[in-house]
């Protein structure tokens, strides 16, 4: 006769069979799922240590090519810019050894270089603003050329702001010229006394530093561009506005003076300020621009395109899938 006892232990040894399997079964189990993680953990390891030799290879590569680059450079450059002279202009952010290097390779293409003005970022802070006028209010007229200077390229405004005024005594000091006027008046030159008094008071005011200035004049000149910020924002497109007037002061509206404005390669897309060059329709079509400026091969092609810009051609080249390709044909 079966009782109650016996229901009770049999239904016992059944939970216990299954607790017993369940221990065993999930032991396996975890040992399978270990085994298979450590796996894909030492195949991971060892695909990460395959990338991590193709990246040093790659690398190693990158720096020899720069240094082949940089070897050939002076040949590949050599006569271009024989009997030009060039102004170097650094806008604030700009890596100042890339305009040491590019000031050297430009004497390495023959031409004399006029001097490096770096500007800074104080030029653009609004809280500089009273100084930065007042460094323009001691300027007379005499120290620029004899003459007012014209309404600034980057406003229309009667009274423009400081930095408009600052970077349009600044252009005109650094090519020791005036561009014309839309009044008429026609270019006018700045004597060599002027220009450096010019230079001198907006760099004893923390405004700009020069590295090295001559008395002669430049035909062309090399704007090296900072680095594109990580995003857009309205300070960013003011800063460009003013840079680009800048440009149109400094080439004398396109008309006295060839250009190149050259940068990183990350300057070349947008918020970066080759960018926004492309997109203005006056710099675009009468300002060269020249990406991976900071880079041996960025620097040939700056030259390159100076040389092109000395004959009043201008296009736009570099390294970034650029609309005019690497380099101008010259030959």
């Amino acid at each position: 006769m079966i009782d109650f006892r016996y229901h009770v232990v049999s239904i016992v040894a059944v939970f216990l069979a299954l607790t017993v399997g369940l221990v065993i079964g999930s032991s396996y189990l975890s040992k399978v799922a270990y085994d298979e993680l450590n796996n894909q953990l030492s195949s991971l390891r060892g695909q990460n240590q395959t990338l991590h030799s193709t990246q040093n290879e790659l690398n190693a590569q990158v720096r020899d090519r720069d240094s082949l680059i940089a070897a050939l450079g002076p040949d590949a450059v050599a006569g271009k810019l024989t009997g030009h002279s060039v102004a170097v202009v650094m806008l604030p952010g700009a890596d100042g050894s890339a305009g040491d290097a590019m000031a050297d390779l430009l004497g390495k293409a023959g031409a004399e270089v006029t001097g490096e003005v770096s500007l800074k970022s104080a030029l653009l802070d609004p809280g500089q603003a009273g100084k930065l006028s007042a460094a323009a209010a001691k300027l007379p007229a005499a120290e620029r050329g004899g003459a007012q200077l014209p309404s600034p390229s980057s406003s229309a405004s009667s009274a423009p702001p400081s930095p408009v005024i600052a970077l349009a005594d600044i252009a005109g000091a650094v090519v020791h010229r005036i561009p014309a006027t839309p009044a008429g008046v026609g270019e006018q030159t700045i004597t060599d006394q002027a220009s450096q008094d010019v230079l001198t008071a907006y760099s004893n005011a923390g405004f700009l530093d020069v590295k090295s200035a001559s008395a002669s004049s430049a035909d062309l000149v090399v704007v090296l561009a900072p680095p594109a910020p990580s995003s857009g924002s309205a300070a960013n497109d003011a800063a460009d506005t003013l840079y680009l007037g800048f440009l149109k002061d400094l080439t004398g509206g396109g008309r006295s003076l060839g250009a190149v404005l050259a940068g990183p390669a990350s300057s070349a897309a947008s918020p970066g300020l080759l960018a926004a060059a492309l997109k203005d329709n006056w710099v675009s079509k009468n300002v060269s621009t020249a990406d991976t400026a900071d880079q041996p091969s960025g620097r040939i092609i700056t030259v390159f395109a100076l040389a092109e810009a000395a004959g009043g051609k201008t296009g736009h080249y570099g390294l970034t899938g650029t609309a005019d390709g690497p380099l101008p044909d010259l030959h």
